[in-house]
């Protein structure tokens, strides 16, 4: 087994999971490569205005914000965001290179989604990982949207043996914490 994936409806605490299984990782002293993504709101309203993407180090860039006022959106949009291709290309691709500097280490990703599938260089970077993980050179742990049927990259990461793919509900979210973080320590002790 090399690859986890997570997934379950927006909300539910995928990024949470992989965020803390982080952190402990961390503690025990596994590398960690990778990033995740954090919502942004506006400190007044609360309303949520994007995403940003931020590494297991803490460096950040935005991944997508609303664009407000009659200029129009540069670049490609997901519903009514803008996704930032240049800002998150230069901080998520060279996260996603660290894992060849973190033998006996862990990629941790969150997520594969919409905006980040926006990407040509992602796209292109996620086929490599793939190649990687399949050939076992490589440990993987990645979220994923619950309906992601007919993104090519995740289909291929479903199909390698030994994947496991853990489903977070309200229900169940916090007893998955644990079974996914012994997972991703039984994937690290092979």
């Amino acid at each position: 087994m090399a690859v986890i994936l997570v997934t379950g409806m927006p909300g539910v605490g995928k990024t949470t999971i992989l965020r803390r299984i982080g952190d402990e990782l961390g503690r025990r002293n596994v590398p960690v490569a990778g990033f995740y993504t954090e919502e942004v709101r506006d400190s007044a309203s609360g309303e949520r205005t994007g995403f940003d993407v931020v590494t297991f180090s803490g460096q950040r860039a935005p991944l997508a914000k609303i664009q407000t006022g009659p200029a129009r959106p540069q670049g490609p949009t997901v519903g009514r965001y803008s996704v930032f291709l240049k800002e998150f290309e230069s901080l998520a691709i060279a996260a996603l290179d660290q894992r060849h500097q973190s033998d006996g280490g862990i990629l941790l990703l969150d997520e594969i989604g919409k905006m980040e599938l926006k990407s040509r260089a992602f796209q292109e970077r996620m086929q490599a990982i793939v190649s990687e993980v399949t050939a076992r050179k490589l440990q993987f742990v990645a979220t994923i949207p619950l309906k992601a049927t007919g993104i090519d990259v995740i289909e291929r990461l479903k199909l390698i043996p030994g994947c496991l793919l853990f489903h977070v509900k309200p229900s169940n979210r916090d007893g998955m914490y644990e079974q996914i973080k012994d997972a991703c320590l039984s994937i690290l002790s092979k």
